[in-house]
Parts: C-alpha cells; sequence; structure tokens
C-alpha cells in the first residue's frame, strides 16, 4: 500500500493539478473494484429429479414403459411436480447406435393428477407404446415436468422389438363362492424361447384391463385359484406367456378374455 502511495504522488506531482485530481479519482475506483466480486445473482431454478425405477418390457405387440413417481419438495421456484413428457427415438439395431443420439420426438404428455392413456399403480407410472415394429429399435427419454415448464434431467432406456412369443390358449374358468378357478393350456414354444412363467391380467366389468398382471411373479402352473372376489360381480380374464429371448423377456400377446361371475354357495 505504502508503494502505491509513493507511485501515485509520482505521477500526480509531475502533471497540472486539475489532471492530478482526475488520475487520483480513477485509480482509486479501479483499486476498490479489483478482487471483489459482484452481487450473487439467484438461480434461476431448482433442478429436478431425474425420474428413477425405469423399466422397458415388451408386451405383445406394444411396450411397456414403467417409472417411479418422484416426491418433490415444494419451493418458491417450483411449486411441484405436474407431470412427465415421454420422447422417443427409433434406430435401426444392426445399422444405427442407440445411444449416439437423444430422443427428440415427444410421444406423450402426462398429466400427475390425470394421466390418461398412462396408469398411475402405486408409486409407479406405466405408459404403453402402440406404434412398435418388430425388428426395429426405440430408445425413450423421460422427463419430469414442474409449473413453470420447468424440466428435470431425461432419463433414458431402449430395447429392440422382436416377435411376440405364442399365447396360450384354451383359458377355462369356473365360478365359486368368492373365488374363482382358472386353467389354460401352454403354448408350444419355439427352441431359441425359454418358458419363464405366465402373467394373469384381470378386469371388472365394463372397465379397462391394468397394465400390471394379477400375479407379482411369474406362474409357473398352468392352474389358479383366485380368491377374495365380490360374489355377483363379473370378472374378465385374459392370460399371456413369459419367456426369454437371450438376455430380454418377451410376453405374448393375451389369450381372448373369458367372462365369469362368482356366487355365494358355489
Amino acid at each position: 500500500m505504502i508503494r502505491f502511495i509513493k507511485v501515485l504522488w509520482f505521477f500526480t506531482s509531475r502533471v497540472p493539478r486539475p489532471t492530478s485530481l482526475i488520475m487520483i479519482m480513477i485509480m482509486i475506483m479501479m483499486t476498490s473494484a479489483c478482487g471483489k466480486k459482484g452481487p450473487v445473482r439467484p438461480k434461476l431454478g431448482i433442478p429436478l429429479p431425474t425420474v428413477q425405477g425405469v423399466t422397458l418390457q415388451q408386451q405383445g405387440n406394444l411396450f411397456v414403459l414403467g417409472w417411479e413417481v418422484p416426491e418433490y419438495k415444494e419451493s418458491k421456484e417450483v411449486q411441484g411436480l405436474t407431470g412427465f413428457r415421454i420422447k422417443r427415438l427409433s434406430y435401426d439395431p444392426a445399422e444405427g447406435c442407440p445411444t449416439c443420439r437423444e430422443p427428440q420426438a415427444e410421444v406423450a404428455e402426462l398429466d400427475i393428477d390425470s394421466p390418461t392413456p398412462a396408469q398411475h399403480i402405486g408409486k409407479r407410472m406405466y405408459w404403453r407404446d402402440l406404434d412398435i415394429r418388430p425388428g426395429s429399435g426405440y430408445r425413450y427419454a423421460i422427463v419430469s415436468v414442474a409449473l413453470g415448464n420447468l424440466e428435470g434431467p431425461a432419463a433414458m432406456i431402449h430395447l429392440v422389438a422382436q416377435t411376440p412369443p405364442p399365447a396360450p390358449t384354451e383359458l377355462l374358468a369356473t365360478a365359486g363362492d368368492a373365488r374363482v378357478a382358472l386353467q389354460w393350456t401352454a403354448p408350444a414354444q419355439p427352441a431359441e424361447l425359454q418358458l419363464v412363467g405366465y402373467n394373469l391380467y384381470r378386469r371388472q366389468s365394463q372397465r379397462p384391463f391394468p397394465i400390471v398382471p394379477v400375479n407379482r411373479k411369474p406362474l409357473q402352473d398352468t392352474h389358479l385359484l383366485d380368491r377374495g372376489l365380490d360374489n355377483g360381480r363379473t370378472y374378465e380374464y385374459r392370460i399371456s406367456a413369459l419367456v426369454r429371448s437371450g438376455d430380454q423377456l418377451l410376453e405374448s400377446m393375451a389369450s381372448p378374455g373369458v367372462q365369469v361371475t362368482p356366487q355365494e354357495g358355489l
């Protein structure tokens, strides 16, 4: 500091007085600003969480995309999660690189409170892609959206569509007292496919079939007793086969549905 004052005196002593005053003011302004940071700018927004637990599986001639619905704390910048956007990229598995490009074509925008055509089941969301072709690959990006049209980081997953395996046949349903007995015939599988089990789907009359099956794990037998049903209520069932092709799980088309109505005393 002393050296700076000496240098300042050296220059100002050799110039006219008015000029020296201007020089002093300029140099003081420059030194006072040096090394001092300006005011901190507020962040434009709080990052949304990345969607977790993403799964993608072929179900017959369509894909089922699933993910966990993230919990997001409200803030001044973001008032909460409002929904999701799904973007898609199609590619040729023989030529294209599924991770070289990011999906850009938006194929769905889902509201968190009314996600139709997706289904919100428990803590997960499920969406069907009906427009797939065997032999083509598809990469998806799921983006969470909050008020203000703020987007979170994209969670991505890809899969190659294959020809669906054969479905089970001869599904039969026999009504009982608050229960239904079901049985079906296993399909003949090609040698390159390994049968993993079966998925059973159930709906009440006039309601859509859920995306997820009744069973949590693949059924190993070709029969099942479905208990805890409402007598007098009509149910419809479908069954599908789950097979392994290499490292990929494939689900067959669902069998034709059968309707049955449990009755007291049966």
